[in-house]
């Protein structure tokens, strides 16, 4: 087991299919990401040709919405032994698979007695795993990945985070010693870990900032920590022409807001864009910023939201000048009793995390911050709470077959809009994976529970939601 811990655009999946090939040539590999998104993402960047419109290497793409993706975000051309509702066909397909980009609960859901890690359990018995961005694992999911280390002994594993608390490596670290085991630990190129990328802008005006940054040709992220915030705060910078990106629109809309956003930070175009997004940036968005605004956020989410800003800067050579830092600007969400809001992020697991963000920021330096300046100020202000490995109903259930969760349940229902969407789901047009919607728990006065069902998802009437495929979603008022 080893621990890689490295920033945002260091090298760290390059350099983990590297240590593939070199230390695990014979071995099936899985590579695994918290989220659909990052899968998909990692399954494009490094295991299709879009030439041909497949995988290389052999190589498929696991996860519940894999077959949707392909099709709509990768272009593939069909597979005719897929089928990604079907958990038995899945795991059979990974027995052959030499290379599976997954999310994690692929594999941490055998230790849960889920379906698809039962049938997969061949396949992962005789393969190595690559865990990404781990610190982006909720307190009972990182539970079940130690639950992981230390039961299957002698299981090639790799870890992979920009930043870790305190805390959880010291967890990782117990669970290997009572195996008889030593943590072995990497960390990214010293030259791009100590480089100055970032530089602090306190007391500004950050809609005034962001203009002036637009009309300078800069590329602008601001990142809120829920949606309603987010559509406050494209409605105050409509006339910057916005683009739109969070968890709440049908699937097929938010592949083309992630497309879009994504397409106007490229490298090659030099028009200015301002992106307003949720926590969904943090991790899939692939992109630079010339300026990043963010809301306080507990000091991993803060880590990884400057890891979407100057990520392309490179130290420099001999004799050339020092790259420049780029600007990032942290504000504080206020409810309408003044009082900062927390939402959604859980104060009980994660204890008083806006007193420790504050702590972090004022620990930095106003200039000339660095990534490793970010992981080193976190890891002296760690306060969270040590997690424990989760019990495994695989493992200690002895004749009781209970099916447990990977992660910790989230408030909110996903729906299939009445009309076109429900018509078309019905004569067999499109999947629900399509046009399906995540909304947030639904007004009291709704009785959702009553809706009719396709495919197992609830169909909400035309008049309880609002939605545009630009903006995204929300309830109406009843």
């Amino acid at each position: 087991v080893v621990l890689l811990r490295a920033g945002c655009g260091t090298g760290k999946t390059l350099a983990a299919y590297l240590r593939a090939a070199r230390r695990w040539p014979a071995k099936r590999i899985y590579f695994c990401y918290p989220t659909t998104g990052t899968a998909t993402e990692g399954f494009r960047g490094y295991l299709f040709d879009p030439d041909v419109g497949r995988s290389k290497y052999g190589a498929r793409l696991f996860h519940s919405r894999a077959a949707t993706d392909l099709e709509m975000i990768l272009h593939a051309a069909g597979d005719e032994d897929r089928n990604d509702e079907m958990w038995r066909g899945e795991a059979l397909l990974a027995w052959s698979t030499p290379i599976v980009s997954c999310t994690v609960d692929t594999v941490l859901s055998l230790l849960q007695n889920q379906r698809r890690g039962l049938f997969a359990w061949p396949a992962l018995a005789k393969s190595a795993f690559v865990f990404d961005e781990i610190h982006a694992y909720d307190q009972k999911l990182f539970g079940v990945l130690l639950r992981f280390l230390e039961a299957l002994r002698g299981v090639p594993v790799l870890l992979m985070t920009a930043s870790l608390p305190v805390t959880r490596r010291q967890a990782i670290a117990d669970c290997l010693a009572r195996r008889g085991e030593a943590l072995a630990e990497v960390s990214g190129p010293r030259e791009i870990e100590q480089m100055p990328r970032y530089h602090r802008m306190d007391g500004v005006d950050p809609f005034q900032a962001v203009r002036e940054e637009l009309r300078c040709g800069g590329k602008v992220l601001w990142v809120c920590n829920t949606v309603a915030r987010a559509m406050e705060t494209v409605a105050k910078l409509a006339d910057c022409g916005p683009l739109v990106y969070h968890s709440r629109f049908r699937y097929e809309d938010r592949v083309a807001r992630h497309a879009e956003v994504v397409g106007a930070f490229e490298r090659e175009r030099s028009e200015p864009a301002l992106a307003v997004c949720t926590q969904v940036a943090e991790m899939s968005l692939d992109l630079s910023a010339t300026l990043l605004v963010t809301e306080l956020a507990p000091v991993p989410a803060l880590i990884q939201r400057l890891g979407r800003l100057n990520r392309w800067a490179l130290p420099s050579g001999r004799g050339e000048s020092a790259p420049p830092t780029q600007p990032f600007i942290v504000i504080e969400p206020l409810d309408n009793h003044g009082s900062l809001a927390t939402a959604p992020y859980d104060t009980g697991e994660l204890g008083d995390w806006p007193a420790v963000s504050r702590r972090w920021l004022a620990a930095l330096a106003a200039q000339g911050i660095s990534q490793a300046d970010l992981t080193n100020a976190w890891q002296e202000l760690d306060t969270s709470e040590a997690p424990c490995p989760s019990a495994s109903p695989w493992l200690e259930g002895g004749p009781t077959t209970r099916v447990d969760a990977t992660r910790e349940a989230s408030p909110g229902i996903t729906v299939i809009l009445e009309g076109m969407d429900s018509d078309d789901v019905k004569a067999g047009r499109k999947t629900a994976a399509q046009v399906a919607l995540p909304m947030p728990p639904p007004p009291r006065q709704l009785n959702w529970r009553q809706w009719r069902r396709l495919q197992g998802l609830p169909v909400a009437p035309a008049s309880s939601i609002s939605y545009d495929p630009k903006w995204g979603a929300s309830w109406r008022e009843v």
